[in-house]
């Protein structure tokens, strides 16, 4: 996970993608889209920030439920 540092250390793509996750209906494969980061990395950074409650990030995981619908017949 490493992206583009800004001015304070941020990571610019790691940010903008919680952005767009937060504030979009964007699963987390789709918010991590045209970035280095997978969708395992931003729900990691979503659930050590705190905001897997407030985000609507289940215990399960999003990425899981994505791999078992891949698995589905």
């Amino acid at each position: 996970m490493v992206g583009e540092r800004g001015s304070e250390g941020v990571d610019r793509e790691l940010a903008t993608a919680v952005g767009v996750y937060a504030l979009t209906d964007a699963t987390l494969n789709e918010a991590t889209a045209g970035t280095d980061l997978t969708a395992w990395e931003l729900e990691t950074a979503v659930e050590r920030a705190g905001l897997a409650e407030a985000l609507d990030l289940d215990g399960s995981g999003d990425v899981s439920e994505t791999i078992d619908e891949l698995f589905e017949p």
